[in-house]
């Protein structure tokens, strides 16, 4: 006699969370934020409905979780850009290249990239932002080392110092370059740009 099914309000899942943010970002996808349900994706992932909450009190809260992975995901994308070295097209800056890593990951995340840039995330708990300020430093980093090498060649010398201005210039370039593509926003009757080359040429403000 084989034995009953386990009860959805007694099944145990030894990794939840993790599932449901699978989950949940597939969902983003197909459904949007607004739209997607917790408890949906407890029934998907055969557990009670109410099981969801022992690890985010609320919808909002599983959002902000959602961001911070998509953030995890964008840092990632954006390292290994930089890390490419040789591999990076011809006479390609590591800003370029980090640029172009910018727009493939929010192209092909739109929903993701919609709610890592919302402003849910300015009401989010501090841990849940850790991996949004780390990509932000990233691209300061980057934008920092760039600027060093070039000073090189001039036989200046610099600080190392981050220039803040210069990376919400940066940051505000692709973001903006990013919205228009994935929200349809540039018009259809013209001639689509380049948007590789576009995203490849971030603007860096001259040092102070």
């Amino acid at each position: 006699m084989s034995e009953p099914e386990p009860r959805k309000d007694t099944y145990h899942h030894g990794h939840l969370r993790e599932e449901l943010i699978r989950r949940g970002l597939e969902a983003l996808e197909r459904e949007g934020a607004e739209t997607l349900s917790l408890r949906s994706l407890a029934e998907a992932a055969g557990v009670s409905k109410t099981a969801p909450y022992r690890h985010f009190k609320d919808k909002d809260l599983f959002l902000g979780a959602l961001a911070d992975e998509g953030y995890r995901r964008l840092h990632e994308a954006l390292t290994a850009s930089v890390e490419a070295g040789p591999k990076r097209r011809r006479a390609e800056s590591p800003v370029a290249a980090m640029g172009r890593a910018y727009m493939a990951f929010a192209v092909s995340r739109p929903a993701l990239y919609r709610l890592m840039n919302s402003p849910l995330m300015c009401r989010m708990p501090a841990e849940f932002i850790g991996w949004a300020r780390k990509s932000l430093l990233l691209l300061a980093e980057t934008l920092e080392a760039s600027r060093a090498d070039s000073a090189k060649g001039r036989g200046a010398r610099r600080a190392g110092h981050p220039d803040l201005d210069a990376t919400a210039a940066a940051w505000a370039y692709i973001h903006g370059l990013v919205l228009i593509r994935i929200d349809g926003l540039y018009p259809a009757d013209l001639p689509e740009p380049d948007w590789d080359r576009l995203a490849g040429v971030v603007p860096e403000l001259p040092g102070r």
